[in-house]
C-alpha cells in the first residue's frame, strides 16, 4: 500500500452541463464545481490547464498562427500538384501527408492539416510543433511534467496518442504495482463522441455509463492499493449542440480584396480571425460579416479573454459566432456536425467540470486553477514524504 494517492483524469469535452445533466458518476463523485473554460479550443485549453497560464503567456490559441514564417511554404510550389481536389482533399490523404510532414519537420505535438487550402498553408504557420506535455514543453511557461518533477514526486503522465483503453488499463496497472503517488491520466473519446451524438440522449447516457463502469474500476483499485485517495475528474470544456450555420468565406471573400494581398483569413469552427494587409480595406471587410450572427471582439473582450496578443499573431480582428453557429465551410470542416465547442466561455454548455470523491484544498473557479490544484496536491505529497 502506498500512503497517497493523487490522480487527475481528465476527461475532454465532459463538461458540467452534461455531467449535471446526465447525473455522470453522482454517487461515487459527489463534490461537483464549474469551471470557466479558457476561450478557444483544446488547442487553448489544454496548455492553460497544463501550466495555469492564459494563452497570451504559453503562446497557443488555435492552431494555425501568422509568426512571420512558415512551415509550409513548400506548397508555394506543390499546391498546383494536389488536384483533383476529391483526391487529395480526402481526410485519409490528408492526414497521410500530414504524418509525412510532421516526421519531415520533427514535429512531436498534435498536428493536423485539418482542410486548409494547400495553396493557403504557406501563409500560416502552426503552433504546436512541440509535444506540451514533454519537459519544457511550454516552455517558457512550466508545464505540469516540469512541475512535478521540481517537487521531487514519483509520477506518471499518459500518453495522449494512445486510446482511453489503453491509457486507463496502463493506470491500473502501475496503481497496482505501487509504483507512482501522482498520476494523470488523459483521455479524449467523450470528445470525439459528443461531437456526433451530442443531440442523441440515448447515445450520450451509454457512452457515459460504459465510461462510467471504467473510471469506477479506476477508483476501486486506487482504493485498494492506498490509504488516503484525492481523485479528480477535470474537463477542458462542453459541447455546445448546433442550432445553426453561416457561412462567412462566401460573405467575406468578393472583389476588389484579394486574399494574400489585402487580407488573409482562417476560418476556425467558430471564429473568423482575419489579419489586414491593406488597412484601407479594413472597414468593409469587417462590415460584410457583421450582419451574421455574432460579433467582432473588440480590445476589452480580448484582454478579459486572454488572447491580447501583442503581436497579433492569432489574427488582427477575431469575428466570434453566437453559441451554437457552426462556420460552414470552414478550415476544419467542409461539412456542420451536431456538436462544437470555442465559443464565449459564458456559454453555459463551454462550461468546464471538476468532479471528485472528496472536498478539494479549493474550489477552482477557472480550468487554470486546475494547474493550482495539481499543485497544491504535488506538494501535499512532498511534505508528507508519501
Amino acid at each position: 500500500m502506498v500512503k497517497k494517492l493523487k490522480i487527475f483524469l481528465f476527461s475532454d469535452a465532459l463538461g458540467y452541463e452534461l455531467a449535471e445533466n446526465y447525473n455522470f458518476m453522482r454517487d461515487r463523485l459527489p463534490y461537483r464545481y464549474p469551471a470557466r473554460t479558457q476561450f478557444g479550443y483544446s488547442s487553448a485549453a489544454v496548455p492553460t490547464i497544463l501550466s495555469g497560464e492564459p494563452p497570451t503567456v504559453h503562446g497557443h490559441f488555435s492552431f494555425f498562427q501568422r509568426t512571420g514564417k512558415s512551415p509550409f511554404s513548400f506548397f508555394k510550389y506543390l499546391h498546383p500538384f494536389f488536384h483533383p481536389a476529391f483526391i487529395f482533399d480526402n481526410h485519409r490523404i490528408r492526414h497521410r501527408l500530414g504524418k509525412l510532414i510532421a516526421k519531415w519537420k520533427n514535429f512531436n505535438g498534435y498536428f493536423n492539416l485539418y482542410r486548409v487550402p494547400y495553396k493557403r498553408l504557406p501563409y500560416f504557420d502552426y503552433c504546436e510543433k512541440v509535444d506540451i506535455y514533454a519537459a519544457g514543453g511550454l516552455a517558457p511557461a512550466q508545464n505540469l511534467r516540469d512541475m512535478l518533477t521540481e517537487a521531487g514526486v514519483s509520477f506518471h503522465i499518459s500518453d495522449w496518442r494512445q486510446s482511453d483503453d489503453e491509457n486507463l488499463r496502463e493506470a491500473m496497472a502501475l496503481i497496482k504495482e505501487e509504483k507512482y503517488t501522482f498520476y494523470f491520466i488523459y483521455t479524449a473519446e467523450i470528445d470525439a463522441m459528443l461531437h456526433f451524438h451530442v443531440h442523441e440522449p440515448g447515445v450520450v447516457a451509454e457512452i457515459f455509463t460504459t465510461y462510467a463502469d471504467k473510471v469506477g474500476k479506476l477508483l476501486d483499485t486506487a482504493h485498494e492499493h492506498a490509504d488516503d485517495v484525492a481523485f479528480y475528474l477535470i474537463s477542458d470544456h462542453g459541447m455546445t449542440p448546433r442550432s445553426g450555420t453561416v457561412d462567412l468565406k462566401s460573405l467575406l471573400e468578393c472583389p476588389p480584396y484579394r486574399f494574400g494581398t489585402d487580407y488573409i483569413a482562417c476560418y476556425d469552427s467558430t471564429m473568423l480571425r482575419l489579419w489586414v494587409l491593406n488597412p484601407d480595406a479594413r472597414n468593409e471587410l469587417m462590415a460584410r460579416v457583421e450582419k451574421a450572427p455574432g460579433h467582432w471582439l473588440d480590445k476589452a473582450e480580448k484582454q478579459q479573454l486572454n488572447i491580447d496578443f501583442a503581436d497579433n499573431s492569432y489574427g488582427d480582428e477575431i469575428f466570434l459566432l453566437d453559441p451554437g453557429i457552426q462556420l460552414v465551410p470552414s478550415d476544419m470542416s467542409g461539412k456542420p456536425i451536431p456538436g462544437m465547442h470555442g465559443y464565449t466561455p459564458d456559454d453555459k454548455d463551454s462550461t468546464a467540470a471538476l468532479l471528485s470523491e472528496r472536498q478539494p484544498p479549493f474550489v477552482p473557479e477557472s480550468i487554470a486553477d486546475f494547474f493550482r490544484l495539481m499543485r497544491r496536491e504535488a506538494e501535499d505529497l512532498r511534505d508528507s514524504g508519501a
